[in-house]
């Protein structure tokens, strides 16, 4: 999975770069798409999906201009398409739902097994079926973030991934790569915000010792003879500590991360079951977001402000977990773009399809949590 995220990001700076040299030019639709399509069969040849099934695929509902893997690409002439929608790409959102529809018939796939996105260059627009209901993103600029998101469909995204136990441990349990880096970042970021003692990371940091102490025998947690078996138990993080210090800071941070995941997990399957609410921004757009719009979202979930425009109130009004707002730097931006990269890419209707699983969803996860107080 590591090797496919490293070659989706080299792609993403490619196609990106090679926007950069044919957009100057203003080329009609069928040569934009000349350019894009072999690009686009080169990168599912590397990570190991099926390349361009059809171009100018004809289904009863229209003629879609490629299908790749299960994802709908409607290629549009650059510069059609607008960041406020109008009739034009309206339309363009319109055919590509057709499509859709088309060619779940046609292939006799599930529509939610399926997706689409316009394209015309400048500007993305992602398209899906859930709960058999569309829900059309509004269109963002092309970037690399976009792309990263564009090309992570096209490996695979339309098939969605599971959200059960089981492979929410697989992707975020503490002995995975992907969390290591993530914890790390987050780590070296607290470090730094305690440097500065009277600051309100390291008050956060103060509150969320006086709350831990009182769950646990906080003066036998960290020392004494806990601090061996805890290095030990440590490492499996990839991390070395030596001292109660370090040890308080770790599982500081540990706390940070999986509770930062609950909160997105929740917001992932609001934004998916009940689409996007006026007021309310689609988790999906995260993952295309800039770095100071990714900030005030995450300070909006993190208020609450989120959940309330779901009418869901008093879910979360800010707590220590948050600090990483206030030490928030490029190492932070990129560990949280890890984490909603690979969320990206779960399918909550699970919850619905397997109820069964949603009362043990974090069993596995949380057992983490709990080690260091036995």
């Amino acid at each position: 999975m590591e090797a496919r995220e490293q070659a989706i990001a080299r792609w993403s700076k490619k196609i990106l770069a090679r926007l950069g040299e044919v957009l100057p030019a203003a080329p009609v639709e069928a040569d934009f798409r000349r350019v894009l399509d072999p690009l686009l069969d080169e990168f599912c040849a590397e990570v190991g999906v099926n390349p361009l099934a059809h171009a100018e695929y004809t289904l009863a509902t229209g003629r879609a201009d490629a299908v790749f893997n299960r994802l709908v690409i409607e290629y549009e002439r650059p510069g059609v398409l607008k960041k406020s929608p109008d009739a034009a790409t309206r339309h363009a959102i319109q055919q590509v739902k057709d499509y859709l529809e088309g060619l779940a018939k046609k292939e006799r796939h599930q529509i939610e097994r399926l997706a689409g996105v316009v394209f015309d260059g400048h500007h993305l627009i992602f398209v899906r079926s859930i709960n058999e209901r569309w829900t059309e993103e509004p269109p963002v600029e092309v970037n690399f973030h976009s792309l990263e998101r564009f090309l992570t469909w096209l490996a695979g995204l339309s098939s969605g991934i599971a959200l059960t136990a089981d492979n929410l441990n697989r992707d975020f349990a503490m002995e995975q790569l992907r969390t290591q880096n993530i914890l790390r970042r987050l780590y070296q970021a607290l470090g730094a915000a305690l440097a500065s003692p009277d600051g309100l990371v390291a008050r956060l940091f103060e509150q969320w010792r006086l709350f831990f102490s009182e769950a646990i025998d906080y003066s036998e947690a960290f020392g004494g003879r806990k601090l061996e078996p805890l290095k030990k138990w440590v490492r499996k993080a990839g991390f070395e500590i030596n001292s109660a210090a370090e040890a308080e800071r770790f599982f500081f941070v540990l706390h940070t991360y999986f509770a930062l995941l609950v909160k997105l997990l929740a917001w992932l399957a609001l934004s998916r079951h009940m689409g996007v609410r006026l007021g309310a921004p689609s988790f999906a757009g995260l993952t295309s977001a800039d770095g100071a719009t990714l900030r005030r979202r995450l300070q909006e979930m993190e208020s609450g402000g989120i959940f309330r425009a779901y009418g869901i109130l008093n879910l979360l009004e800010g707590d220590f977990f948050a600090w990483y707002l206030y030490a928030w730097d490029d190492t932070i931006e990129d560990a949280l773009r890890a984490i909603l990269k690979r969320l990206d890419e779960y399918d909550p209707t699970t919850l619905t399809l397997l109820p069964e699983e949603t009362r043990d969803l974090f069993k596995k996860l949380s057992s983490h949590l709990t080690v260091c107080c036995h």
